[in-house]
């Protein structure tokens, strides 16, 4: 139940070198305009995590970024990395009258050199035990601070139910490790559809937002802006994500020394035989590929 938010958090918080739950978070709904869906007219749905005793589950992640370094506005350095790894869920516990969710993740397959812990992820065969609310609040997520990364929500989940067009926000902060600088992740979600999937039907969510330094640096010239864009299919069955497609750019310097982050995450969850996502992005892209038929 890992999320893509993750790798945009921790981009962020990388590239900015100094500059993405019992988390501070706001959460809302209004109405906007959504293409011709399916879901239309349909009663609206009710978006929450969940699981069943002794479920397990198997996720494949494919993260891709690239860094673009320039000194005094001339290209110094271009730098690319990713990770290919696949993480196994097995839910303990469910209550459904308290909505909290125990479960543990277990990275069992690894290919790359980033470290998984920068993503909020286990390393490869760590184990790591989460307790967390429907709502993707974190309460506990192994020993790891509750200030850190590791509870950053997995994504915008509404308070109530929604229906197609539908929009919600969350804003959470936390602090970057190391330098503990505090930084605010600020996302929407739009329920775009509700199609089907997995002999069942799925939740169709578009985010959108970006993350913002809390403190702005008293410096001359310190620029930073930062985009997140993607799409995601939530199992309403399930009541967990089985594929999505995180985007990000962060933009960061003083004056004409500036660092540019693009990145993409792409993950789905097994559900048969075989994968149906293609476990390839290249960073520089700005589109989402189109959501898959699960």
């Amino acid at each position: 139940m890992g999320s893509p938010l993750h790798r945009i958090a921790k981009l962020t918080i990388t590239a900015a070198f100094a500059v993405l739950t019992a988390c501070a978070s706001t959460h809302g709904k209004s109405t906007s305009e959504a293409e011709p869906s399916t879901g239309a007219g349909q009663a609206p749905v009710t978006i929450e995590f969940k699981g069943v005793a002794g479920q397990s589950s198997e996720t494949r992640y494919y993260s891709n970024s690239r860094t673009l370094t320039y000194e005094a506005s001339q290209l110094t350095r271009d730098r690319q990395e990713g990770v290919d790894f696949t993480v196994v869920t097995r839910v303990n516990s469910y209550d459904p009258k308290e909505k909290i969710l125990i479960y543990q993740s277990k990275t069992v397959r690894k290919d790359g050199a980033v470290a998984l812990h920068d993503l909020a992820f286990p390393e490869l065969k760590e184990e790591i035990d989460y307790i967390q609310r429907a709502t993707g609040e974190i309460l506990k997520a192994g020993e790891f601070p509750k200030d850190g990364l590791f509870y950053v929500p997995s994504l915008p989940m509404p308070r109530e139910p929604v229906k197609v067009g539908d929009t919600w926000a969350m804003s959470h902060v936390w602090y970057s490790a190391g330098e503990g600088i505090p930084l605010k992740l600020e996302v929407i979600g739009i329920l775009k559809d509700i199609v089907p999937c997995e002999k069942s039907k799925c939740a169709d969510i578009e985010l959108s937002g970006g993350v913002a330094l809390v403190a702005v640096p008293d410096m001359p010239g310190a620029k930073f802006s930062s985009r997140i864009w993607g799409r995601l299919l939530f199992s309403l069955d399930r009541g967990d994500i089985i594929w999505s497609e995180v985007r990000s750019q962060e933009d960061m310097g003083v004056l004409k020394d500036r660092t540019v982050v693009s990145s993409c995450m792409v993950s789905e969850t097994k559900l048969a035989a075989a994968y149906k996502t293609k476990f390839s992005c290249d960073a520089k892209e700005q589109d989402i590929q189109a959501v898959p038929k699960l």
